[in-house]
């Protein structure tokens, strides 16, 4: 119980403060791209919105609500990403966009990817991770995050 108690504690201690400073995460936005595409933008309040390019041609929209433990389930999960989450620029945009593998490193063509924005009152930083660029290796990776975004409460289409 006590291991459960602290794990709890950690995580509202650290799912909210995207920079170690307390800020409250104000939007989340996340990407999943391959074949199709899916939007997602969640406020503070767990106030969730998607935009999924299926069905063809037209896709669905929808919204969703988050309870205030599992915005904060939610943070936790991709805060190892947010770590390594980059200060949003057109420059960085770009560098994402036009990203490649490593020499070397395997590569999987339409393979996908995840994309996730964090914006508080003070930093707006991004990550992207390439479900195609070394793909064994980092099958783990892609795999919670794919979770992640499964675990929403949207109607699967998919």
């Amino acid at each position: 119980m006590r291991v459960l108690f602290a794990s709890f504690l950690l995580l509202i201690a650290t799912s909210c403060a995207p920079d170690g400073n307390g800020e409250t995460v104000e939007r989340l936005e996340m990407r999943l791209s391959g074949w199709s595409s899916l939007d997602i933008v969640i406020d503070a309040q767990g106030n969730g919105a998607y935009e999924d390019s299926e069905p063809y041609p037209d896709g669905k929209t929808g919204r969703f609500k988050l309870t205030q433990s599992e915005l904060l389930e939610l943070l936790a999960k991709l805060e190892p990403y947010r770590a390594q989450a980059v200060p949003f620029s057109e420059e960085s945009a770009m560098g994402f966009i036009k990203r490649t593998c490593p020499k070397g490193v395997p590569k999987v063509t339409d393979a996908g990817a995840f994309y996730s924005r964090w914006l508080t009152a003070n930093h707006d930083i991004h990550y992207l991770a390439d479900f195609g660029c070394d793909p064994e290796r980092l099958a783990d990776r892609n795999r919670e995050l794919l979770q992640v975004v499964e675990g929403l409460p949207i109607p699967s289409g998919r």
